[in-house]
């Protein structure tokens, strides 16, 4: 069965730039896709980044605008990292799909 039928959200393909933050140290990281729920980044992990790592995104919507989300690393693969929206991040989240949505 296919992974996307267990899904609680949606993902939408994006085109985005995001900071990651773990451990307070900023890297750059390309937003693959997102949901609700959460997101895929296409990110150099550091080694001192595992799955139950806690971290703050900063998404690059443009020049003005930026929108900071927590999240929580559920997925590493080589070059990706899954990541998880903590519960209480519910409204900014969705301002977030607001946001991309209106870009369209």
């Amino acid at each position: 069965m296919n992974r996307s039928d267990h899904r609680r959200h949606a993902r939408e393909t994006v085109a985005l730039a995001a900071v990651v933050s773990p451990n307070e140290r900023e890297s750059l990281a390309a937003v693959m896709d997102l949901s609700e729920g959460g997101a895929r980044l296409e990110w150099e992990v550091r080694d001192d980044v595992t799955v139950g790592s806690s971290l703050r995104l900063c998404f690059l919507l443009d020049r003005e605008q930026a929108i900071d989300v927590d999240a929580q690393v559920v997925r590493l693969d080589e070059g990706y990292a899954g990541v998880q929206f903590l519960p209480a991040q519910q409204d900014i989240v969705r301002q977030l799909l607001a946001e991309i949505r209106s870009d369209d």
